[in-house]
């Protein structure tokens, strides 16, 4: 019988703790109430009268009349006296402290969008006891009243531009770039069809909307949403400068800052790449970007869902509205990005009609006696598994050339490569940008068993039935697209006249 009431009293022990936890839980985080009217309670802080002197002026103490419930953040006299020494109050820095929603903080941990009067969100920080407004730590809590509750803060808080805002000031060329992305596309469910042409085609009253590239793919910029943010890191216009005339005086050839390097390269390459490896989800500190120890880099996912490794430390948080901004500690343009060797696969000359039919596409011109059929074959050793296939018949003498452009070159002098079947051929004349760079017997393989002397004086072993062929190219005096053309010459010594080519690769010479 003892044992048992010890065991009853331990559990009565237990249950009262319990019960006393739930009930101090309860009080910490459901507000203290009080029955009086917010605005009659601000009368009575000595320490912002500056604020209740702008409600006043600007006529907003008629909103405390109503059964609404406001959230103020309400900077201290000193805060607007700072404030106004260097800038001018306006209603939408009044409007950017209120909000038409009742900030419950004890139910916060972490970061809460509120939406303020301003139609602009602000970010609402909650950590421990600790609060922030916008960065701006939070001094004092009321009570709830019957139609809402005041935080007062240490300094004025200004509406944020969102990230769209942010980079328009502070580095307009992504700015331009987001603007670009724009692109006008036909709207199906609107569009109905009305009639039709004189070849019997259908006409449509069509119906456009023009949407963003960008911000469907990765993020929208221009936009604010409550439960939606993101983070970008890229470089301010001063740093981005800098590091694209570190680039020019890298690459030469008359470039000297970076007023000289092409504003589409930027567009098609570097920023790209910048965006790629710096847009994020949600609002990320600098401490998410913390490297491992020993390492050099820290692996994070971006907002497309992929995978990267980040090796730069991003500086600077920009707090804007709809998410975090961030400077690079140290920006400078990875090198592989303009000094690299540029490859063009064959096969993307051609477009699929159907199972194993191929047509040239729009970048291909040919010039041809006879029509031969261009083909995409399969070949596991391929750079890219696939290879173009035009086969010309048996000791063919008429004419055939194939004419295209390939990717954007900036000018200095390039190694440039062709990998080819070795027995499939003729004679061709090669030529870039109309300028005759190499003319090629392909018989010389079987005269050297495979072997091909480089220009770089590098020796060459056959893979299978593929080997190489090169020459120097140095006509590419601006950046821009290289015009490629194979002129077949004769049909020469080989077994099969042809034209094989896995890709076509430029190397800049060192």
């Amino acid at each position: 019988m003892k044992l048992l009431a010890e065991i009853l009293g331990i559990v009565l022990i237990l249950f009262m703790c319990s019960c006393e936890k739930y009930w101090d839980d309860h009080y910490n985080s459901q507000p203290e109430t009080v029955d009086q009217n917010v605005w009659e309670a601000l009368q009575d802080e000595a320490n912002i009268t500056l604020f209740i002197q702008f409600v006043n002026e600007y006529n907003y103490d008629t909103l405390f009349l109503t059964n609404d419930t406001y959230s103020l953040f309400i900077p201290v006299d000193d805060a607007f006296r700072e404030f106004l020494d260097t800038g001018q109050m306006t209603s939408s820095i009044l409007d950017y402290h209120i909000s038409l929603h009742f900030i419950q903080s004890g139910y916060i941990q972490g970061k809460r969008k509120i939406q303020t009067l301003a139609e602009k969100f602000a970010l609402f920080e909650k950590y421990g006891n600790s609060s922030l407004f916008d960065g701006i730590p939070v001094t004092f809590e009321s009570p709830l009243y019957r139609n809402g509750k005041f935080f007062i803060i240490d300094k004025v808080g200004l509406p944020k531009p969102n990230l769209y805002e942010y980079f328009a000031v502070n580095n307009p060329v992504l700015k331009s770039y987001f603007d670009s992305q724009d692109s006008i596309i036909l709207d199906k469910e609107k569009s109905r069809p009305i009639g039709f042409d004189d070849f019997g085609n259908t006409i449509y009253d069509t119906v456009s909307e023009t949407i963003n590239i960008f911000e469907k793919e990765y993020f929208p910029v221009s936009e604010e949403f409550r439960n939606k943010t993101a983070t970008i890191v890229f470089p301010l216009e001063d740093d981005y400068n800098a590091a694209l005339t570190e680039m020019a005086l890298a690459l030469g050839s008359g470039y000297q800052d970076y007023n000289d390097i092409p504003l589409i390269w930027q567009y098609e390459e570097l920023i790209p790449y910048l965006l790629e490896h710096g847009v994020f989800e949600n609002m990320l500190e600098e401490s998410d970007f913390m490297k491992p120890p020993g390492r050099d880099s820290v692996k994070l996912k971006n907002i497309l869902g992929d995978s990267i490794f980040v090796s730069y430390q991003p500086v600077d948080k920009a707090i804007c509205s709809n998410g975090y901004a961030y400077n690079y500690a140290d920006f400078s343009i990875p090198d592989t990005l303009f000094s690299g060797s540029v490859r063009y696969e064959a096969e993307w000359l051609l477009d699929e009609t159907g199972i194993n039919k191929y047509v040239w596409n729009e970048e291909a011109k040919v010039i041809s006696d006879l029509p031969f059929e261009p083909r995409q074959e399969y070949i596991p050793d391929a750079s890219n598994d696939s290879i173009l296939t035009v086969y010309l018949t048996n000791k063919y003498s008429g004419t055939y050339s194939v004419e295209f452009n390939v990717d954007n070159l900036f000018p200095r002098k390039y190694q440039m490569i062709v990998r080819t079947h070795m027995n499939i051929g003729g004679i061709y004349d090669i030529y870039v940008n109309d300028e005759l760079v190499k003319t090629f017997d392909y018989y010389d393989y079987i005269l050297w068993r495979g072997l091909y002397f480089s220009v770089t004086g590098e020796r060459y072993l056959p893979e299978g039935s593929f080997n190489i062929f090169d020459c120097w190219v140095e006509n590419i005096y601006e950046y821009g697209k290289a015009k490629i053309r194979f002129e077949y010459n004769a049909p020469g010594n080989v077994q099969t006249n042809g034209l094989v080519v896995d890709y076509i690769e430029f190397i800049p010479a060192k």
